[in-house]
């Protein structure tokens, strides 16, 4: 033992010089076989940390990260061995520039991100609820008429970010009707979308897709019939001359609700104290699973003040 005790202890100065010499030798030659390099990589961002019943919406989705570390290093990792993130800790409601945090793996340096700062809002979720719309193309069998129309649901509740839920004009789904003869019912999905019918990203509407349901009854009748304006005015007055454009309309529709219609009726107005003459649109009130080839009606008249009766007594 005290052999080899002595051996260690024999030029221990020089020994020590060759071990620290050896050492540069090994870093010289490591860092001329595995040198520092640049490179970079392109990590998606994450939310962290987003407040509760809000929703971060950011448009950047990835961040470039600028990195140096031995060219081993970028051989052993790639995007997937970095983290990338925003601290949305204690942030309230609004817009917010965030610095990207990073999470490398050891031995690589940071030298930039881009961007080098994101701008992330936070956004209220909401709901809302709104009228289940339909809109109808095509048509259903020339000899058939739709009798009824049913909905499952009458409203539906959009559900979203505030920012994009106040943008919603209306939620609609599309029927496509093509030569139905017989009763049926079909899923529709139903769509949000603003003022200039664009469908709104981010929000959900809940729910998804309603049923609609069609009664059609085959056997198609059509008939010609007066139309009548409803009109009336104020004590005193009366109205003649009353004229109607057109007076007359073809109606169409299931024999078992067409035999029972004798005229068509406008809608109930009354025209304003003082006015000679009428001239307007009204609108027609239509039974339901009766088919008109027109709404509206011109309806014309003459307004006179009543005749007084004088008491000769």
């Amino acid at each position: 033992m005290t052999r080899i005790i002595n051996i260690f202890r024999r030029n221990l100065l020089k020994k020590l010089i060759a071990l620290i010499v050896a050492f540069f030798m090994w870093v010289f030659v490591m860092d001329d076989q595995d040198p520092a390099i640049n490179g970079s990589y392109v990590v998606p961002l994450t939310m962290s940390n987003v407040p509760y019943e809000y929703l971060a919406v950011c448009d950047i989705k990835t961040v470039q990260l600028e990195t140096r570390a031995a060219r081993s290093k970028f051989v052993k990792y790639d995007s997937n061995a970095f983290r990338v993130y925003a601290n949305l800790d204690g942030l309230e409601e609004g817009d917010h520039q965030i610095s990207p945090q990073v999470v490398m793996p050891q031995g690589f340096e940071l030298i930039e991100t881009r961007p080098t700062t994101i701008n992330v809002k936070l956004d209220p979720l909401i709901e809302r609820q709104m009228p289940a719309e339909f809109i109808v193309k095509g048509s259903i069998a020339s000899d058939a008429v739709i009798t009824d129309t049913r909905k499952s649901m009458e409203f539906v509740t959009v559900v979203g970010p505030k920012s994009f839920v106040d943008k919603v004009a209306r939620v609609y789904g599309t029927v496509k009707l093509s030569d139905n003869s017989s009763s049926f019912e079909m899923q529709v999905p139903m769509n949000a979308v603003d003022e200039n019918d664009n469908v709104i990203s981010r929000v959900r509407v809940v729910p998804s897709v309603i049923t609609i349901s069609f009664d059609i009854e085959s056997g198609l009748k059509k008939r010609i019939i007066p139309v009548v304006p409803e009109l009336s005015v104020a004590e005193g007055w009366e109205i003649s001359k009353i004229t109607v454009e057109p007076s007359q309309m073809e109606i169409s529709g299931a024999e078992s609700v067409i035999n029972s219609i004798v005229t068509l009726k406008t809608v109930a107005f009354t025209v304003q104290t003082g006015q000679r003459f009428f001239k307007g649109t009204l609108k027609l009130v239509v039974p339901e699973g009766v088919n008109v080839p027109e709404h509206e009606v011109t309806v014309s008249a003459e307004v006179t003040r009543k005749p007084v009766m004088k008491d000769n007594n």
